[in-house]
Order: structure tokens, then C-alpha cells, then sequence
């Protein structure tokens, strides 16, 4: 069951409110073994977040770090997940 999640981003002196995101929905065949898998995070903050690194407002691993805030969600997500299939498995 996804979850539609907003959450605020900090990258450096860029703060970007409010950023639209969902985890547990998001599951391509490639990447799997990436931070990340199961989410997405809207396509105009993340435009935003690569001009600011264009320009030299904020560096990569800030870019980086903006996220934390949806990896932190998505960790939560799959342990609940976990926790459920747990309680349903009946092998």
C-alpha cells in the first residue's frame, strides 16, 4: 500500500517546502539494489535541486543529502511492510 508523503527539503541554503512524494509505488526493474528504490519524489524539485548544483548554490552531496528526508520515509514504509507480511506468512 503506497503512501503520498510531502516533506520539506534542505540542500545547502535551498530549502524547498512542501516537496510531493510517494514510497513504496515506484518500483522499476533497474536500480534495485539502490538507496531510494520504491520512491519518487516530484520531477520539478528535483530540476530545482540540479540548477541550484549547476550554478554552484549548492554542492552534489547536499543534493544528496535533500533526500534524507524521503529515504527516511521509505526505510519506515519497508519495515512496516516487513512487519505485515511477517503477520500474514503462513509457511
Amino acid at each position: 500500500m503506497p503512501y503520498d508523503v510531502t516533506r520539506d527539503l534542505t540542500a545547502g541554503p535551498l530549502l524547498l517546502p512542501g516537496v510531493a512524494g510517494s514510497v513504496g509505488a515506484v518500483y522499476s526493474k533497474h536500480r534495485t539494489d539502490k538507496p531510494g528504490w520504491g520512491a519518487a519524489v516530484e520531477l520539478p524539485a528535483v530540476l530545482e535541486i540540479l540548477a541550484a548544483i549547476t550554478v554552484g548554490q549548492i554542492t552534489a552531496a547536499q543534493a544528496q543529502t535533500a533526500f534524507a528526508p524521503f529515504l527516511a520515509r521509505l526505510e519506515e514504509f519497508d519495515r512496516e511492510m516487513d512487519r505485515r507480511q511477517a503477520h500474514f506468512d503462513y509457511s
